[in-house]
């Protein structure tokens, strides 16, 4: 038995994720309070008698969670029933991705039809699951999100398990106050309103009292949002092994590591040797990302593409113009921070790593055994000192949403015994 150090155990997960609910639910509850409170407090004849300010507040405390909405709402997307008959991503077609689809859901116990499922132009190996209390106003929006590429790249068994971990975030370990987001944005426009009606409207208290109101109420739902989000994320993992066992999962984890490590070594190299100096790096991270194929390629390959479409690009902006001076000088301290993310990213890509691959019996093709696996956790706990992958998200000095791959494969392989048991 593989010892795993500083890997949690499932029962703290779930004692964690259960105190963060409860903490969120009473959150809700404090802001549904505050809110009426808010509204007995303000003057709604002032408010209807001025219309312009009540509208540039509204604007204020909304215009960025509305525009993420809005991002959202443009993602190019197709819901799988409504695919063409002639459409195919690899081995899948509509009705095969309609039959995995509800067999997970079957394996779920989640009643048919479930979410939407919609597969969208990303070329990342990877998937989201969206689910606001708006969905009243929005149906469309919430569902699985499955980018493209994983149909190329992920096996039936993989991409089931890439469903029911989605599927987990969707009904089984959801973010409470993500779904209820709409109650915070209540919260806000109502106070600003009675920060506004109780201060000198001529002064600058008035705006930062109106400012401190958004910022105070995003600042509490974001910290209870981000505090259960690794839990969870382990959580979900254990949801998608347990569909095909730790094996399957780990494959599945590895391809997407390997895509992820694969697409920003691409980024870094090209942002760092400027060969493009007419392309601004979002562009070129753009070019990159919409240039990688669908599908197993080599690096070679890949590369020769992603090097074709920048060319391409820098040609259709070559030319001297006034525009193009003006452009090139306003983001010049874009250019800086660039400057400073590439280097980060260079010692990124210099630090020891793994050698994973060499586990794999064909180079090149993710298909680990169950000897494989159990050899890769061997070389995980020897070698903590290597990361799995040049990526941020490994080192330990880095806090995000989700835990290091390392983790999230070690996890799955502390706790295989009960999630075979479940399979």
């Amino acid at each position: 038995m593989v010892t795993s150090p500083g890997i949690p155990r499932r029962e703290d997960l779930l004692t964690q994720y259960r105190q963060a609910r409860r903490l969120a639910t009473c959150w809700i509850g404090v802001q549904v309070v505050l809110s009426l409170t808010a509204a007995l407090l303000i003057d709604w004849l002032q408010v209807l008698q001025s219309p312009l300010v009540t509208t540039v507040v509204v604007a204020a405390l909304v215009s960025g969670e509305l525009f993420s909405v809005l991002r959202l709402a443009a993602v190019q997307k197709v819901e799988i029933g409504r695919l063409k008959e002639t459409t195919r991503f690899g081995v899948y077609d509509r009705h095969r991705l309609r039959e995995l689809v509800d067999a997970v859901l079957d394996r779920m116990e989640v009643p048919l039809p479930g979410p939407q499922v919609y597969v969208t132009a990303d070329r990342t190996v990877n998937a989201a699951a969206l689910r606001l209390g708006i969905s009243g106003l929005l149906p469309r929006m919430n569902g699985i999100y499955l980018h493209r590429q994983v149909l190329h790249r992920l096996n039936p068994a993989e991409l089931q398990d890439l469903i029911a971990h989605e599927l987990g975030h969707y009904y089984r370990y959801p973010q409470v106050l993500h779904r209820f987001t709409e109650v915070g944005l209540v919260l806000g426009v109502l106070a600003g309103l009675a920060a506004l009606q109780n201060f000198d409207l001529e002064s600058y208290l008035s705006l930062l009292a109106i400012v401190g109101c958004g910022w105070a109420i995003r600042s509490v739902t974001g910290f209870l949002q981000s505090s259960p989000s690794v839990a969870i994320e382990y959580l979900c993992d254990e949801l998608g092994a347990e569909m095909h066992g730790v094996v399957t999962s780990v494959n599945g984890l590895l391809k997407v590591g390997a895509d992820s490590e694969l697409q920003l070594a691409l980024q870094q190299q090209e942002l760092g040797n400027r060969r493009y100096g007419n392309l601004r790096a979002e562009e070129i991270v753009e070019s990159i990302s919409t240039a990688i194929p669908y599908g197993h390629s080599s690096r070679e390959q890949i590369q020769q593409v992603v090097t074709d479409s920048l060319k391409r690009r820098a040609q259709q902006k070559r030319g001297l113009s006034l525009g193009g001076f003006l452009a090139h000088a306003w983001w010049g301290e874009e250019n800086l921070a660039v400057d400073e993310l590439v280097a980060d990213l260079g010692k990124l890509q210099q630090l020891p790593r793994l050698d994973w691959e060499s586990l794999l019996e064909r180079p090149g093709e993710i298909a680990l055994d169950e000897s494989g696996v159990r050899a890769l956790a061997e070389l995980l706990e020897q070698r903590p000192d290597l990361l799995l992958f040049r990526l941020p998200e490994e080192l330990d000095s880095v806090q995000l949403s989700h835990p290091s791959f390392r983790r999230r494969i070690l996890y799955l392989w502390k706790n295989r015994e009960s999630i075979e048991a479940a399979c």
